[in-house]
């Protein structure tokens, strides 16, 4: 009797003593991020002058900060600009446009996390400032024959790329300050949304307009815009 009570307390102790089994993993899905986390993807940009997309790297250096970089293609227009549909295939005509134009801002900023002790997880706010250099190309709206800015008679249009071996290189300086969010609980993949300003000022005057005595200011330096943007990522 006395050696089946000993083991009946022994087995018992003997359980607690010996190390927990190995648990199941937990799905790397099912876990909010702790942190921004590092990572890549895509921006897809929306702004007064049309549609832009580009690319974006993060690098996480904290619990809630991150540094970034952004590249991206966007439209340089006017704010004059208006553009008309004519004929029955669907071309357009933009009265009085001189140049197409291209901007390529490549940018690095700081990212920094909102309110991240009341917030939960699977929404992170955030503001975002950003600034770089901002390249931009210019070309022939219209098959400019006697180079004196204005569209004559008999002068056709050029097409989106028609006349882009004829155009010319410009070199500026720009920044944007946004807020945004990213949503989900996702360890590998995040999207969010950004809102914000964008402005460049370029150093060489673009030319944007004809140079008809009934336009003011047919060129300019400055393009300020709002912003909106959604980011599509890959986290690691």
């Amino acid at each position: 009797m006395r050696l089946v009570i000993t083991l009946a307390l022994l087995v018992p102790l003997a359980a607690l003593a010996q190390p927990g089994l190995p648990q199941p993993p937990v799905p790397p899905d099912s876990l909010g991020p702790p942190t921004f986390m590092s990572g890549a993807g895509l921006a897809i940009r929306l702004t007064n002058d049309g549609f832009g997309v580009g690319g974006v790297l993060r690098a996480e250096v904290g619990e809630t900060t991150s540094l970034f970089i952004e590249a991206s293609i966007n439209p340089g227009k006017d704010e004059r600009e208006q553009q008309f549909f004519i004929g029955f295939f669907g071309e357009t005509v933009v009265p009085l446009k001189r140049n197409y134009f291209a901007m390529m801002p490549v940018h690095a900023g700081v990212e920094q996390r909102l309110f991240r002790d009341s917030i939960e997880d699977n929404f992170r706010p955030f503001f975002q400032i950003a600034a770089g250099p901002t390249f931009g190309y210019q070309w022939p709206y219209f098959e400019d024959t006697n180079r004196n800015g204005v569209r004559n008679e008999g002068e056709s249009l050029e097409g989106a790329f028609g006349g882009f071996g004829d155009g010319s290189f410009r070199m500026g300086l720009g920044g944007t300050i946004s807020v945004g969010a990213y949503f989900g609980r996702s360890r590998r993949t995040t999207q969010g949304l950004r809102i914000g300003y964008h402005g460049t000022y370029f150093f060489d005057q673009v030319d944007l307009l004809e140079l008809n005595p009934d336009v003011q200011d047919p060129s300019k330096h400055y393009f300020g815009t709002p912003l909106v943007s959604v980011h599509l990522l890959r986290l690691w």
